[in-house]
């Protein structure tokens, strides 16, 4: 008798050291997912904030040298977001020029580089350029201008 109650306590005692091993180990692997998370979620919240500004002021006057409307589009016809500023435009009844970075005219295509431009769709009113289609932005500033 005195050798079966030895033997109870020690294969318990294995019992408890593997589930201390199990434990030590998802411990590890949930500590190490929770650190990946956090580092993702850092490195966009890095990325967000070294976004450029959406709305710039710059010089525009050479894009309103040769036209008599208050905004200029530069887009491409496949550009969703490009679709987008247009209906918004469209539905509030704002007149604008639409040019076509993809069109055959190379003054477009050097005025649009003189942007600095990296994408489209880009909004410029009076000496405001609005990146992006920033929705938001852009009713801010036609409102500032009155036009909304």
């Amino acid at each position: 008798m005195a050798l079966s109650s030895l033997k109870v306590p020690l294969a318990l005692e294995k019992m408890m050291i593997k589930q201390q091993a199990l434990k030590s180990f998802f411990g590890s692997v949930m500590t190490a997912v929770l650190g990946f998370a956090i580092g993702i979620v850092a490195l966009y919240g890095w990325q967000y904030a070294n976004q450029p500004p959406t709305v710039i002021e710059m010089d525009t006057s050479a894009h309103f040298a040769a036209t008599d409307k208050r905004l200029i589009l530069y887009s491409a016809s496949w550009c969703q977001y490009c679709d987008k500023v247009k209906n918004y435009l469209n539905k509030h009844q704002l007149v604008f020029e639409n040019r076509d970075i993809e069109s055959a005219d190379p003054k477009v295509q050097q005025l649009f580089q003189t942007l600095g431009a990296e994408g489209i769709p880009q909004i410029l009113i009076g000496n405001k350029v609005i990146r992006g289609a920033d929705l938001a932005a852009l009713e801010d500033e036609l409102k500032k201008r009155q036009l909304l």
